[in-house]
């Protein structure tokens, strides 16, 4: 399953988000935000795909750096988020 998560994520800032970058930046653990592939716009776009794709609330509380730094960082927070 975590390599699902990350997988999915990863098709996520590719297709949905439209980024266009190196595919180092999508490392699983490559900062996403210093790296500028999240900005908050972004954020919150796939904190509401997070929620809906794996079916659980993010609320506003959640939307901060620590759950969305990375995409180790990303898997955690939905492991989290479904009790996996």
């Amino acid at each position: 399953m975590a390599t699902d998560i990350k997988d999915s994520v990863r098709v996520f800032i590719r297709e949905e988000l439209e980024w266009s970058g190196p595919d180092e930046l999508l490392a699983d653990d490559a900062s996403l935000i210093d790296a500028g592939v999240l900005d908050s716009l972004n954020l919150l776009e796939l904190g509401n795909w997070i929620g809906s794709h794996y079916g659980f609330k993010v609320d506003e509380t959640d939307m901060i750096a620590a759950n969305f730094e990375t995409l180790g960082s990303i898997e955690a927070f939905v492991r989290r988020g479904t009790g996996a």
